[in-house]
């Protein structure tokens, strides 16, 4: 494995750290393998740790090459959208150098970096990113999507922190609207994999469910997964996400196969 870090902006507040599989002579597989672009969590107010590298490291053990990006927070919107359309749009630019396929590029998201993931998912056509970045539309726009316990939208069982961060306090139902993913959703946007726990008491499961609606009602392919219990954050559902033992629920950390196995359908792996 490689490990590289490069920052995607002037200021340096935006960086990603690439964890890059060891290519295999004589393996076709290994000359241009998918990739995931994984935005943690923090209500827009950091970057969780530990949805950053143990994500990382499954995907890594699974073939594919991970991307964690540390995006710009505190920062009203869209500077943390096009902190991630920027960087999407250069690791596909560097496809080459990462040894990654372009057209297996996939994004990943947890709770308000679920919802960064869900913006680039449906939004990468938006005149407003593609003239600021400066490329043409297709350029950013991912292969598929993964969505793990995110918050979607800011007027059914909204995340306020996160709305907040973004919009301010006084932001009108309209402004809330707009940056609810699931008016977002087109029949352009990419096929989606989404999951949640029902007694998630910090970001509603509702938001999750209105994003499945969203797809099926464009007809999107969207695999949802409900799972009975667990707390808000899991990651990996394991002692390597830097949980204690409440976290440990084997039965959720089903998802990392899961969607792997979602990712390997639909970016044809």
């Amino acid at each position: 494995m490689t490990v590289k870090t490069f920052s995607i902006n002037p200021e340096k507040t935006a960086f990603v750290k690439a964890y890059l599989p060891d290519s295999i002579a004589g393996l076709a597989y290994c000359e241009k393998r998918p990739g995931v672009v994984i935005f943690p969590g923090g209500g827009y107010e950091h970057c969780s740790d530990r949805e950053g590298e143990p994500i990382a490291l499954q995907y890594l053990a699974a073939g594919y090459a991970a991307f964690v990006v540390t995006y710009t927070c505190g920062a009203r919107f869209p500077t943390a959208l096009m902190d991630a359309a920027y960087t999407f749009y250069k690791i596909r630019a560097r496809s080459e150098e990462f040894c990654i396929d372009p057209a297996k590029l996939a994004v990943l998201g947890c709770s308000a970096g679920g919802h960064l993931a869900g913006c680039l998912a449906t939004m990468w056509n938006d005149n407003m990113v593609v003239k600021t970045i400066g490329c043409d539309p297709e350029e950013l726009r991912p292969n598929a999507a993964v969505l793990c316990y995110p918050v979607i939208s800011g007027v059914t069982s909204p995340h306020e922190g996160s709305f907040k961060i973004l919009l301010g306090d006084d932001a009108g139902r309209s402004d809330l609207s707009r940056l609810s993913l699931e008016n977002r959703v087109t029949p352009k946007t990419p096929p989606m994999f989404i999951w949640h726990t029902a007694n998630d008491t910090s970001v509603s499961a509702h938001n999750s469910l209105v994003m499945a609606k969203a797809c099926i009602s464009n007809k999107i392919p969207v695999e949802l997964h409900l799972f009975d219990e667990g707390p808000h954050g899991l990651s990996c559902c394991d002692k390597a996400s830097g949980h204690n033992e409440s976290y440990y629920l084997p039965n959720v950390r089903r998802w990392i196969k899961l969607s792997v196995e979602f990712l390997n359908k639909y970016l044809e792996v």
